[in-house]
């Protein structure tokens, strides 16, 4: 042992839950200071994509549910995607924007979560409340919609959406809209405006433009360093292309940026979410298809704009009931690994909860 490693001792940050799951950390430090730190992503949520190449798709809608408990239809939606490229489904318009509504929805919420969870991190019990309480409105929308509030038993489904949306729910939608702006409000004044949240976020766990590419983050991650690369912006699919939004851009990259990112994207989802309201057709809402038949053989590979990042799926078929290979990607893996393994190193360790969290995570999509 060399003299200097005397003067070193290992910490574990977590695992702790919920949000976490069973990730933890391994850090070696020198006084407060890490000098290393090495993520264990832990056993959470296994194997889905051996689970899918045994399952129809129409049962693997229900699975990606699980993917991610924190953003479920953004996970229905990608599954979705794939075995309509796979299949040759022509979605109806009304489809697509019931899938974008709901996808926006789960976005909101999400990031309800994740600010939910800062304020936690450091030590301000308000503002979770504050977030969880106004997530509680877009839940009962969901149950409304699917009659799940958390899982959605795979609502958005190949071939289009499960079922219309039920009378009252434009209106309702707006209310709860009108209530997550509400909402919003009161988290600048109390969080995202505070001077002791902007001394604990600011300058803290620092990754610029060049780390974002060598260690490949995406998402509010990435546009809080200055890249401003969204996948609806950059190869739109449902229909994207025909609403306006921006994307949100910060150059600090540090963990304020990132929440701050997040903050105006929820401002963008809800005028999102309204436009669709306002212009979705009437019609269809899925094509017919056979629970159980045969997939056609062939191979594609769909990718969304998650809350956390760019999530894609890559999925074989041999022209059987079943997939013959799946491949999930998922922006947590790189997020809570190689990226938060170099934010680390040099921090304090009082500053690990905020950073680890500044980075958006689901542990739940990492084990695979």
């Amino acid at each position: 042992m060399k003299e200097k490693d005397l003067f070193l001792y290992e910490l574990p940050f977590g695992p702790a839950h919920s949000g976490s799951g069973n990730f933890h950390v391994k850090i070696i430090m020198d006084g407060e200071k890490i000098v290393e730190a090495r993520a264990d992503p832990g056993y959470l949520h296994r194997g889905f994509e051996k689970l899918m190449e045994y399952r129809s798709p129409i049962q693997n809608a229900v699975l990606s549910d699980r993917i991610c408990v924190l953003e479920p239809l953004s996970w229905n939606l990608v599954h979705a995607e794939v075995v309509d490229k796979i299949m040759g489904y022509d979605i109806p318009e009304r489809a697509k924007y019931i899938r974008v509504i709901m996808a926006e929805l789960t976005r909101v919420q999400s990031h309800l979560i994740w600010f939910g969870a800062t304020s936690i991190a450091t030590g301000f019990d308000t503002g979770f409340k504050i977030a969880i309480g106004y997530r509680d409105y877009i839940l009962d929308l969901f149950e409304m919609v699917t009659g799940g509030r958390v899982y959605p038993a795979g609502y958005i489904r190949p071939g289009g959406v499960r079922w219309d949306f039920p009378d009252g729910f434009k209106n309702k939608c707006n209310e709860v809209l009108e209530k997550i702006e509400k909402g919003m409000a009161s988290m600048d004044k109390i969080l995202f405006k505070n001077h002791t949240f902007k001394l604990r976020t600011k300058d803290i766990g620092i990754l610029n433009k060049k780390d974002v590419s060598i260690l490949g983050a995406t998402g509010p991650v990435a546009r809080a360093s200055g890249i401003k690369m969204d996948v609806r912006k950059d190869d739109p699919y449902e229909i994207y292309d025909n609403l306006e939004f921006e994307v949100p851009v910060e150059d600090e990259g540090d963990a304020y940026a990132r929440f701050m990112v997040g903050r105006e994207e929820v401002n963008q989802s809800i005028n999102i979410i309204r436009q669709a309201l306002r212009e979705m057709p009437e019609g269809s809402i899925s094509v017919k298809i056979m629970p159980f038949g045969k997939m056609k053989e062939g191979e594609a590979y769909a990718r969304i704009e998650a809350a956390r990042g760019e999530a894609g799926m890559y999925m074989v078929s041999n022209g059987k009931s079943v997939p013959y290979r799946v491949k999930i990607r998922g922006p947590s893996f790189l997020h809570l690994i190689p990226v938060l393994q170099h934010l680390l190193v040099g921090s304090q360790i009082a500053d690990v909860p905020l950073i680890h969290w500044s980075l958006n995570h689901c542990p739940a999509d990492m084990d695979r």
